[in-house]
């Protein structure tokens, strides 16, 4: 008889990203369990309900629930604990790991790029997680720089890898029809700089417009205030079949986030046949390149502007070389059953 291996996955239970990393060690035969905080009430018991987290994470709210969480540990006993983002879930692990738990740290963004060396306590509280970790998953060569050249001691058991996006999966969502001219869906946070984006976008509202993510947050809720006009184009946040196939109808993807490592829906949307438009950070060169399979611009809605109007003016034949650039780069790098088994092997 063969039993199943067990995976705790301590992430934010209302993340679509959440699912998707459940469902790539369920992939490999894990049984999962996902625990975390969340600003609604399920009915869980794995899942605790909190007042709204912000962004970076609220160390406080955390530390609140570490009983609770120290009870889930018990009562899944897992194999693995798969912890996401640095000093939230990351610190709350490092204190509840116990001595035969292997722990794998999966970071993404912002949690390293931005808050990590934000002042000493965090470096410290950095030091201490890195060091209770078994293996480090960085998801951009820029993130895993910028670690080692604070702790160059974790070298040993960090690798740099996107976790991928489940490829079979979305074949089925795979179009020629793409009504939808202009898409946007990342996180209504102010990383993602959706003020810029929608200043340009008014002047679009001919175009078929999709901005997906509204969450009713006060950042949100002003935003929709200011531009009143793009209310027809704006959409919550979707189910993540609804996404895809939203990003698969697109022509144009808009991200323009101050800090990434590699995000999973550029991904999904270069393998869709969407044409990005992406902010300079040093992540994203890592895929890619300036007038060859996308176009990387500064965080400035007259460039903004004009990269969208440029690429309306290309040739079929020029749109279609991008696609096809960037769906076999995806398929080549970002293949998530390949890469979740390179972390199985590695444990």
């Amino acid at each position: 008889m063969i039993v199943s291996k067990k995976i705790l996955i301590l992430a934010d239970p209302d993340s679509i990203h959440t699912k998707k990393w459940a469902e790539g060690w369920e992939s490999l035969g894990y049984d999962c369990v996902i625990s975390g905080l969340s600003s609604k009430k399920f009915d869980n018991q794995f899942i605790f309900y909190a007042n709204l987290i912000r962004e970076g994470g609220n160390a406080k709210v955390f530390l609140q629930k570490i009983f609770a969480f120290q009870r889930v540990l018990k009562k899944v006993n897992p194999d693995i604990i798969n912890v996401h983002y640095l000093t939230s879930y990351g610190f709350i692990a490092s204190l509840i790991k116990r001595k035969k738990d292997k722990m794998v740290l999966s970071l993404h963004g912002t949690d390293v790029m931005q808050t990590m060396d934000k002042n000493i306590v965090y470096l410290f509280l950095a030091k201490f997680i890195f060091y209770r970790s078994d293996l480090i998953v960085s998801v951009s060569h820029e993130m895993t720089k910028k670690i080692l050249y604070y702790f160059p001691n974790v070298k040993e058991k960090i690798i740099t890898q996107q976790y991928g996006i489940n490829l079979e999966f979305l074949n089925q969502f795979q179009t020629e029809n793409k009504e939808i001219d202009i898409l946007t869906n990342r996180g209504w946070v102010k990383n993602s700089n959706y003020e810029i984006i929608l200043e340009t976008l008014i002047h679009f509202v001919d175009y078929s417009l999709a901005i997906i993510g509204d969450d009713d947050s006060f950042y949100a809720k002003e935003l929709k205030k200011k531009f009143s006009s793009l209310h027809p184009f704006i959409y919550k946040q979707l189910p993540y079949e609804k996404n895809l196939t939203f990003i698969a109808r697109s022509k144009v993807f808009i991200s323009l986030t101050t800090s990434d490592g590699t995000p999973l829906s550029l991904l999904e949307a270069m393998y869709l046949g969407a044409i990005p438009i992406v902010s300079d950070i040093k992540s994203i060169h890592e895929i890619i390149k300036d007038g060859v399979n996308g176009f990387i611009i500064p965080i400035e809605k007259e460039k903004l502007y004009k990269t969208i109007n440029l690429i309306f003016h290309l040739p079929q034949e020029k749109i279609k070389k991008i696609q096809m650039i960037n769906k076999n780069l995806v398929q080549e790098r970002f293949d998530r059953k390949k890469n979740f088994q390179l972390i199985d092997r590695l444990l």
